[in-house]
């Protein structure tokens, strides 16, 4: 009974960090998972080729982001996308072995299960949540079946909250801001971020922080800036693109009148501004239990001393950005389209079960 109850006490602690031995027999699992869908079920066909056809005219000289198109429209990602799929351009032949894409892909995954379980750890989650990580249909088929390229931006992203929660400020904004330059989705997340290095920074040390991600945005983008600078900004980051009805799910009962209506994207976009203001005001400043307009924050000296107390509460926020701005984000339909891999990792770690939200 004695063990029965440890073990019990273990799987539900979220007071200290479960051991590392745990992540690699899920990763196992999980990569038999893979290799049984890579292996048998088919390849769906949605943005592989228009990547492929719109990197052709990137190697072919092409820098006017208004003049690189693909099957399915116009380029609409950052630089860091084509770079990527620039390299997978090369080693699959020019897009024609999909399945050499698909084992890349499954590569891709397998770190991000392993960073996400690191990112758990850090944040004291109890090792119950684990299993969660690997049962998502939705997930996989993002991966190894579609190819899209959320994939490398949610991996980005979440070695930037780990990188947080090590106090590794720097490391992460780099990261952070490298998701942002392959889709721009992440960019939901920059309010909690923001919040998040104000606490734990300052004012001054935060700008300092945003002039870093701001750098890498535009080292990115150099090829494209300059020559075509307005095409490339209007179109990697387009915050006025309207979506076709078709693809929604979460607001197909409105009926597609109403979805295209101006005025239901800006009501959606005044609540999402609220809710953040609620979230400002309310939740997000009580774990460091310290003002948003602290200028630098005091260093202390002492390891157990007051802040170093308050760190350990501060740590879990990193998964702010992914928790409370994907969630928060999602209603917006210029934003909320397509899928996001980073929800359902995301919401495991909030709610304790494997939720999924395909826009």
């Amino acid at each position: 009974m004695d063990l029965l109850r440890t073990a019990i006490h273990s799987t539900f602690n979220s007071k200290s960090r479960f051991p590392l031995w745990l992540l690699p027999p899920l990763l196992l699992i999980d990569a038999v998972f893979c290799v049984i869908i890579i292996l048998k079920v088919p390849y769906t066909e949605i943005d592989w080729n228009a990547y492929m056809e719109q990197v052709s005219q990137y190697r072919a000289g092409e820098r006017d982001y208004a003049m690189i198109k693909g099957g399915t429209g116009p380029l609409v990602y950052p630089a860091g996308h084509v770079y990527i799929y620039n390299y997978l351009y090369e080693i699959t032949r020019g897009g024609v072995d999909v399945s050499l894409g698909q084992w890349v892909f499954m590569g891709v995954y397998l770190v991000t299960v392993g960073v996400v379980g690191l990112c758990y750890r850090e944040a004291r989650a109890p090792p119950y949540l684990l299993p969660f990580l690997i049962l998502s249909k939705r997930l996989h088929s993002i991966y190894m079946l579609r190819l899209f390229n959320d994939p490398f931006s949610i991996l980005l992203l979440f070695l930037a909250v780990f990188a947080w929660q090590k106090k590794m400020w720097t490391l992460g904004s780099l990261a952070y801001s490298l998701s942002v330059g392959v889709k721009m989705n992440t960019l939901l997340a920059l309010p909690a971020i923001g919040s998040l290095y104000l606490l734990a920074l300052g004012r001054d040390k935060a700008l300092r922080q945003a002039g870093i991600m701001l750098q890498v945005q535009l080292l990115l983008a150099t090829p494209f800036l300059t020559e075509f600078p307005k095409n490339y900004f209007i179109r990697a980051f387009e915050f006025t693109r309207q979506f076709f009805f078709q693809w929604t799910v979460n607001w197909r009962f409105v009926g597609e009148e109403v979805f295209l209506l101006k005025g239901f994207s800006l009501g959606l976009l005044g609540l999402h501004i609220c809710l953040l203001l609620f979230f400002l005001a309310t939740r997000w400043s009580k774990p460091s239990d310290r003002s948003f307009s602290t200028r630098n924050p005091q260093v202390c000296p002492h390891r157990h001393s007051w802040c170093e107390r308050n760190w350990h509460a501060l740590r879990s926020q990193p998964t702010l950005p992914v928790l409370l701005m994907a969630s928060l984000g999602y209603p917006l339909p210029s934003l909320a389209q397509w899928v996001w891999a980073w929800v359902g990792y995301g919401a495991m770690g909030c709610a304790g079960v494997g939720v999924e939200r395909i826009p």
